[in-house]
């Protein structure tokens, strides 16, 4: 048999017999001539087999995988050549391979449809089988492992069922033996294909690969420990392993080998590391612990002769080394500049994308960002904005934002190399994360007031404008391109040089209103209100828009969108206050300045106060929308108008609703208009609000109407208080204060006293003298302390004054506050003639100018000598007797009472004359009148207890002048206590024509 398989082997090296329809038939026999006991049966059938595929046609390849050849193949691999050294002979004199079995199958392998089939499925478990130590087949494990690395290639689903067959834990276990160099070298290849594949790579057997493959770095030959790098170098694509505690044993022999190895091999280990420490850069603290500083030999790397794709990788794996901030503190990390910064003129791409990218770290240390800008690295940067490189570009704009931040000159530097007109070049056909980097590098650059001032900076806001616009344009692109155009647009000589539509600018900046980000509404808003300070952008329709957005954002709860909103909001309220106020404007702005957790600053505060005061002077049909302690809140305002719109609110609502009043009081309006009265802001509205206040009674029990007594009383003592509106409201305030007997009693009520004294003195109008004399009645009605005040502060001789006022109305209410003043014994010492001097005259003034007497001078008279009988015995009072029978004889019932009271008490006073007053009283009574209370009668009824009042009403009569009575010489007293002259009283009566 074997010599038929010999022949088939010579003849199938002829093209035109694999051709022939016979050989096909051959196929079988030959495939089941490999599963014959003899071995030369077999060796020879794989000769012909293998002469078949050499030269046979795709179909005829197919054919013999089809036909289950490959097994029979596969069992012969690794044969020992001492058992077959007559047919290798054999097959040499023939000119056939030695080896047709692998021949074969390596040529099978070679098809697709084979290499993915179930042939290569169902040879892989043999060829896995064959990993495993065979002593007499000493070769099979380094022909499989050839086969399987040709099976594995760019097939995941071969990859696959090696692992299922237990493809890893034959390796594994297959390398901890110490295999031969070349053997090593294939297994770890064939590790370094199957983990190219992310399912293998999470298959349980793979931390124990890690092991073996770290031990072929440490002890295996060169070629193996390329192959290792570079299966590590796949698995650190996969967390689970780049995170376990095996890869860092891995750190110190890749170093190791970086430092010692071929090119190549300084490759491999430097992706290896660069996978490993990529995402890691606390693992870099391993590699400054090894003996040979990692970093030591990378600038060895990139100051040597080494080629450009080698420092390449250096400077790759400077940029992961120099994430850890251990690594990048050391004076070797500052060495790497000068070389990197060369790197960066060059022409290799990859290696300048790695030099700029390990810059870039270092630009995070202020010191060897001095260093890299020192080493003139601003210039090769910006030249590298060139092409269609957009990760290069990418990269470059993060370095240049960090190389730029904080340092001017480097800034001016940038531009004069014209960065600007780069990235203008760049950025309309740019993607979006470097349009997004240049955004952020634009913003750092027109931080410069010189920079946003100079010609280049005007060339980026139509651009900008124009990329707000992208539909992709992420939101950190947004927020930086808003920041750009907000530090250019905020000059106003800047705003000057553009004449930008609503369309151009207002359109994308109001849709921006709406982003999901934050900062993006928050910078939007902000640009917004800087773009509205142009008068034909607030008046454009389109400005409308924005309104809603921004009022949502006053209900956000946010503060610094609420911010925004308002800066924006105060711009244009003028010219749209109804839109503002009708799309809810006024509750928003209403809870925003209620809100206590996160108070708004005091100019966005008086912002939002503008506002609502703009909106209520528009329209009073707001004035209820705004909560009452949203007003009391706008009178703490520094802004005029704003306090005016607040009280002129305040007083409609006060006027309208008098409950109003109350809640007005309990958010704190009277201690906000006693500062506007205090500081003389607004004083008169303040003050006359303040009233109207005050005059509630519930109001009064308060506290804050008790702390109302001390500052009002400043306002009317203080020199700068010029108002004479202010002053009569706050005498008026005070008034009212003082109706309530606790607020009269208290100690600051003294110093009302001596105000409203001094409010007397100080020349006011009749209106005035009025009010003060009514509070100070108020005063010293419910208080002896406030008696004592007012006589300590003038008040006595200040009152005699105004009872001779030419005004009845003050003089009446100055005769009534005597009366009260008078009306105890607590200021004894200032009761004297000059009073009832004082009073007598008024009382001969009424009587002259009308015939009758104003009531109260005659209740003040009686005040005064009830009160004082030492002064019934003066010469006033005598004079005053025949004013008061004047009185009887005109005037209403409580005069002609109070007139009888006076008399009683004088009669009281010197009773040896009381002959002579009934006389007089005689005289005085017509016959044909009813008749005024005789003598008789007047003793008996001011016989009766203090305070009982005479009811008798009399009519008047006319006067008797045919019996004029006797005249009566009365007989005085000797001392102090001597009786008035009652002559005088019948002199009255003589002359006079009055009639009762």
């Amino acid at each position: 048999m074997w010599v038929s398989a010999l022949l088939l082997a010579l003849l199938f090296q002829d093209r035109d017999i694999i051709r022939s329809n016979a050989t096909v038939r051959s196929i079988p026999v030959l495939a089941s001539l490999l599963r014959s006991e003899q071995s030369v049966n077999r060796y020879f059938a794989a000769q012909a087999l293998a002469s078949l595929v050499s030269g046979g046609s795709r179909g005829t390849l197919l054919s013999v995988a089809n036909s289950g050849a490959a097994s029979g193949l596969i069992s012969l691999l690794g044969c020992a050549d001492n058992n077959m050294a007559d047919l290798l002979e054999l097959a040499e004199e023939f000119s056939l391979v030695p080896n047709p079995q692998q021949v074969a199958l390596e040529r099978l392998f070679r098809v697709d449809e084979i290499r993915i089939g179930t042939t290569s499925r169902k040879a892989i478990p043999a060829l896995v089988d064959l990993l495993k130590p065979i002593p007499d087949r000493p070769g099979a494990p380094f022909l499989a492992l050839g086969l399987l690395a040709q099976l594995a290639v760019d097939c995941p689903s071969n990859k696959l069922v090696m692992v299922d067959s237990g493809a890893l834990e034959a390796l594994n276990k297959y390398l901890s033996l110490g295999p031969q160099d070349t053997t090593e070298e294939a297994a770890t290849d064939l590790l370094g294909i199957l983990f190219s594949t992310a399912e293998v790579r999470h298959h349980e057997s793979a931390h124990s690969s890690v092991n073996q493959l770290i031990a072929v770095l440490r002890l295996g030959g060169r070629n193996s420990r390329y192959s290792a790098a570079k299966a590590l170098e796949s698995l650190f694509s996969s967390d689970h392993i780049r995170h376990g505690e095996s890869a860092r044993q891995a750190i110190q022999p890749l170093v190791e080998i970086l430092s010692t190895g071929s090119a190549r091999e300084q490759h491999a280990a430097i992706a290896a590391l660069v996978r490993l420490l990529h995402d890691n850069p606390s693992r870099a603290f391993n590699i400054v612990d090894v003996e040979l500083s990692a970093v030591d030999v990378l600038l060895r790397i990139l100051s040597s002769n080494s080629s450009l794709e080698l420092k390449g990788d250096a400077a790759e794996l400077c940029a992961v080394l120099f994430g850890n901030t251990r690594i990048r503190s050391t004076t070797v990390a500052a060495r790497c500049v000068d070389p990197m910064v060369s790197l960066l003129v060059g022409e290799f791409s990859s290696a300048q994308h790695s030099a700029v990218r390990a810059l870039d770290k270092l630009l995070d240390e202020d010191q060897l960002a001095e260093v890299i800008a020192a080493h003139g690295a601003v210039v090769p940067l910006v030249d590298l904005l060139s092409g269609k490189n957009y990760s290069l570009h990418e990269a470059v704009a993060s370095a240049l934002v960090k190389l730029g931040r904080n340092r001017p000159d480097c800034k001016l530097e940038l531009v004069k190399c014209g960065v600007i007109e780069k990235i203008l070049d760049i950025l309309h056909k740019a993607p979006d994360s470097l349009s997004v980097a240049f955004a952020e590098l634009l913003r750092i650059l027109t931080n410069n007031a010189s920079i946003v001032k100079g010609p280049s900076a005007a060339k980026v806001v139509e651009p900008l404008f124009l990329l707000l616009t992208r539909p992709e344009f992420s939101a950190d692109g947004q927020h930086s391109t808003l920041k750009v155009l907000v530090n250019i647009l905020e000059q106003s000589q800047c705003r000057a040089n553009y004449n930008l539509t609503p369309q151009q600018a207002i359109e994308p900046v109001i849709a921006l209103l709406d982003s999901p980000s934050q900062a993006v509404k928050q910078s939007a808003a902000e640009l917004l209100s800087i773009l509205l300070l142009e008068e034909h952008l607030q008046k454009d329709p389109v400005t409308e828009q924005a309104i809603v957005p921004l009022i949502e954002f006053l209900g956000s709860g946010i503060c610094i969108l609420q911010q925004k909103a308002i800066k924006a909001l105060v711009k244009i309220v003028v010219i749209w206050s109804n839109t503002i106020a009708k799309q809810g404007g006024v509750h928003e702005i209403s809870k925003v300045i209620l809100q206590s957790d996160t108070p708004l600053p005091h100019a966005i505060w008086e912002s939002a106060a503008s506002i609502l005061s703009i909106i209520l002077q528009y329209s009073s049909e707001y004035f209820l929308e705004v909560p009452v302690a949203v007003l009391v809140q706008l009178l703490h305002s520094g802004t005029e108008t704003t306090v005016i719109g607040a009280l002129n609110a305040l007083l409609v609502l006060e006027s309208d609703d008098s409950t109003s009043a109350e809640a007005m009081a309990e958010s704190g309006a009277v201690e906000a208009l006693l500062e506007l009265v205090r500081s003389h802001q607004c004083e008169e509205a303040a003050a006359r609000l303040l009233e109207s206040l005050l005059n509630n009674v519930k109001i009064r029990e308060t506290k804050a109407a008790k702390s109302a007594i001390s500052p009002l009383s400043m306002y009317l003592l203080d020199p700068q208080t010029q108002s004479q509106q202010g002053k009569l409201l706050a005498a008026l305030a005070l008034g009212d204060l003082f109706q309530n007997e606790g607020l009269a009693r208290t100690t600051d009520a003294v110093s009302a006293c001596r105000a409203l004294i001094n409010l007397l003195e100080d020349q006011p109008t009749e209106e005035m003298k009025v009010v003060a004399l009514c509070a100070l009645q108020n005063l010293v009605t419910y208080s002896r302390s406030n008696k004592r005040a007012v006589a300590e502060a003038g008040g006595v001789q200040v009152v005699l004054e105004l009872i001779n006022s030419s005004n009845p109305d003050t003089s009446a209410q100055a005769a009534m506050f005597v009366k009260l003043l008078f009306s105890t014994q607590t200021i004894q010492e200032y009761a004297s003639s000059e009073t009832v001097t004082t009073i007598t005259a008024a009382i001969e003034k009424d009587l002259l100018a009308s015939g009758s007497v104003n009531e109260e001078y005659l209740k003040a008279l009686n005040a005064l000598l009830s009160n004082f009988p030492r002064l019934r015995a003066t010469e006033p009072v005598t004079l005053s007797i025949p004013l008061l029978v004047k009185c009887l004889k005109t005037g209403s019932e409580v005069s002609q009472e109070a007139a009888l009271d006076s008399l009683f008490l004088l009669r009281q006073a010197c009773p040896q004359q009381d002959p002579q007053l009934r006389r007089l009283s005689a005289r005085s009574r017509p016959p044909t009148s009813p008749l005024l209370p005789s003598v008789d009668d007047w003793s008996a009824n001011f016989d009766a207890p203090r305070g009982v009042i005479i009811t008798r009403r009399t009519t008047a009569v006319h006067n008797d002048k045919s019996s004029p009575g006797r005249r009566t010489t009365p007989q005085r007293g000797s001392g102090v206590n001597s009786c008035p002259d009652l002559r005088l009283c019948e002199e009255a009566h003589l002359s006079s024509n009055v009639t009762l």
